[in-house]
Parts: structure tokens; sequence; C-alpha cells
């Protein structure tokens, strides 16, 4: 099945970047990352980067065979990264307690499978037929008590439990496998642009639009424009994943609700 795919990652209005994602595409399988470095800590651009490259690395080595499963593969460049990062921090004392988050989707091309793993508050989320099916729960703090029934109001929403670096042990939260259709959507973003641009927002693009990079111009459009007014605006960014033609069904959709 055809892949495509675009990609953004803009500052806000903050003075550095701390956002980084990448991806690669061969004929047997398909990585798409994307990492922001928690803020507050020093040289955690510097972890995001490393997370994203040791993961691409990893999965471009890995063995995927029958014995190997997505979720085994995607284990293994996460507990990698992680691993990366704490050998950095033993290096560079000064960066000891850099962290980032990480959202990873594994498309194996040759039985149309994907699967995605995250740690943090990075996420990502599944469109089909132009609907937003499911997104990745964070690993945080307020998501914890929201869990729970407890009150959240005044809990900062970027108070992670867990990352990529951070001491103790990681449980990366691993999806089930997906069999991938004609038409399915993915966007693999950081919490800057999920908590400005709505998730109604990102459905809405995504049916008048013919290609990924229109839907990705119109997100990092409307992301844009809702950071622009807001104080210290976060990195934002995001990686859009389109398999086959989503255009296709989403435009279909529009037509049939209008009555055309």
């Amino acid at each position: 099945m055809n892949l495509s795919c675009a990609q953004f990652s803009r500052a806000g209005t903050r003075e550095s970047n701390q956002d980084a994602l990448g991806y690669t595409i061969s004929d047997d399988y398909a990585c798409f990352v994307v990492s922001d470095g928690v803020s507050g800590e020093p040289g955690s651009e510097i972890a995001a980067r490393c997370a994203v490259e040791r993961i691409l690395e990893r999965a471009q080595h890995s063995d995927r065979t029958r014995e190997h499963t997505l979720a085994q593969t995607l284990l293994a460049c996460i507990e990698e990264a992680h691993s990366a990062i704490l050998a950095y921090q033993q290096r560079e004392r000064e960066l000891g307690r850099m962290s980032a988050t990480v959202i990873a989707l594994f498309i194996d091309r040759r039985h149309n499978l994907a699967q995605w793993a995250h740690l943090g508050d990075s996420r990502l989320y599944r469109f089909a037929r132009g609907a937003l099916i499911e997104h990745t729960r964070d690993h945080s703090v307020r998501q914890q008590l929201l869990d729970a029934g407890l009150p959240c109001d005044g809990v900062n929403p970027g108070w992670l439990h867990m990352a990529l670096g951070m001491r103790g042990s990681i449980a990366p939260a691993i999806s089930p496998p997906h069999a991938l259709e004609d038409g399915d959507v993915f966007l693999l973003c950081t919490d800057g642009l999920w908590q400005t641009v709505a998730q109604e927002a990102l459905e809405d693009r995504l049916r008048i639009v013919h290609t990924v990079d229109d839907w990705a111009l119109l997100i990092e459009h409307e992301a844009m424009l809702n950071s622009g007014v807001a104080p210290n605006a976060d990195n934002y960014s995001a990686l859009a994943v389109w398999a086959g033609s989503p255009q296709n069904v989403t435009l279909q959709r529009v037509r049939t609700r209008r009555g055309v």
C-alpha cells in the first residue's frame, strides 16, 4: 500500500525548538518518530534528537522476521533510545536530567500492519474515513487523576511521570497491531500541537484536502494562529502519514453528507 507523509516543526514563541522528528520508508517497512525534549531540563533538545536518531537507526537494522513482531521491534527501539540517553547523561553530568517524550509508528508493508508505542505526552491520532478513531493516552499526572476520577484543575498537563531518560524503569504503551486499510491516516505530534489545535479542527481539515501536504499545511496554519496569541507558546511539531488514498473516502463522505 502506498504511503505518503508530511511534517513540520516550529519553535512557537520560544527561543529554541526542543522537538525532533523523522521517518524512514522502505519496500518492507516504515518507521515514523516524533520526540519532544522535556522543558526546563538542560539538554532536553539533545535527548529528543537522540531518541529519533536511535529509533530510526535501530529500525533500519532490526531483523523483521516472523520471530520478531512489530511490538518486539518497537520495544527494542524505545529501550535502546532510553539507554542511549542515560549513557549520554553519564558522560555529560551537567545534562544528567535531560529527558524526552516519544511516539513511534511502525508499519509492516509486507503484511499491511501498523503498530505504535509512546512514552510521555507526545501523541498519535488515528483517523479512518475522515473521522478520529483513537489517540494515545498521556503518561502525565493529570491523566492519572482523570483516570482515577479525581479533580485535576490546576494540574500542569506537562507534569510527566514517564519519559525517555527519566530515572527508574520505563513501560512504553504499545498499541495492538492494526490491520492497515486504504484511507487510514495517522498524526504524530507533540503537546504543543495538540494543546493548540482542537480534535474537531484536525477532522474538518482532513475532510476537505486532497493531499497529505495540504492537510499538514492547514494544521500548521491553525497551530500558528493559536500559538501566536498564547504567552510563551510551546514548540509544535507534527508528522502526518496517509495510507493509500484517504482523499477518496473522506471527500466522498463529505459529498454524501451534503447530499451531493
